[in-house]
């Protein structure tokens, strides 16, 4: 049996499974990561806040500068010498306190949201600036992935061949029982016998087992039975 060969071609299959699983664990990688997600969220979401802080602050300015406008045509009245009926000069006093109290209000509310806005921005700031730098090191991560994985494909191009190549210089039946046993042994079905002992499970052979592996003859580790290979 050519249990050379057949060990060759272990370690390409070995090779080629480990690139095989990397390539995928790229493939996975190169989708967006989950922190960089949340930061786009989280920086979306303190944008918002700070438009709708905004946009009601703008209303309030807009409110009050309309108070304003009807409280100077109100003491416009009041004290332009036009109006001289009590029950009338009363009423417009009553009118501009009224807006006076809802012009005091509005304003309170403005300096809250003017506070709020400056919380807000503080908060934006800080969420950009943590998405900009995601964003710069998913960019690197993400040239550095695509780049190996280039690589990974043109290797794996090379181990297709290079196992069709050996394939092809072992006998069918051997091939047979090699594809059998790494279908059932995790994908080893060769192991190296190094100084005696199985380099997959750890055991150690009786001397006279382990020399004859070493001269070339079949034998199978007898804890994980996997076919054995001198290596020295």
């Amino acid at each position: 049996m050519s249990v050379g060969q057949l060990y060759r071609l272990q370690q390409i299959d070995s090779e080629g499974d480990d690139k095989s699983q990397r390539q995928s664990e790229i493939v996975e990688s190169l989708e967006v990561p989950e922190d960089l997600v949340e930061a786009r969220a989280r920086a979306a979401e303190a944008e918002l806040q700070l438009h709708d802080t905004k946009t009601r602050m703008r209303a309030i300015e807009l409110e009050v500068g309309s108070l304003n406008t009807k409280l100077k045509a109100n003491q416009e009245r009041m004290y332009g010498g036009k109006v001289r009926n009590p029950k009338e000069l009363s009423g417009l006093a009553e009118e501009a306190n009224s807006l006076k109290r809802h012009r005091s209000e509005l304003e309170d509310a403005e300096l809250d949201l003017m506070l709020r806005s400056e919380t807000q921005e503080a908060d934006l700031a800080a969420q950009t600036a943590l998405l900009r730098q995601l964003e710069t090191d998913w960019v690197e991560q993400h040239g550095a992935l695509v780049a190996e994985k280039q690589g990974l494909e043109a290797r794996l191009l090379e181990i297709q061949d290079l196992r069709k190549e050996v394939r092809s210089r072992i006998p069918r039946a051997e091939l047979a029982m090699y594809d059998d046993l790494r279908a059932r042994l995790g994908g080893v079905a060769v192991a190296l016998l190094r100084h005696g002992m199985c380099q997959v499970c750890g055991v150690d052979l009786p001397t006279a087992e382990a020399l004859a592996v070493e001269r070339g003859a079949t034998h199978f580790c007898p804890v994980c039975d996997r076919l054995l290979c001198g290596g020295g």
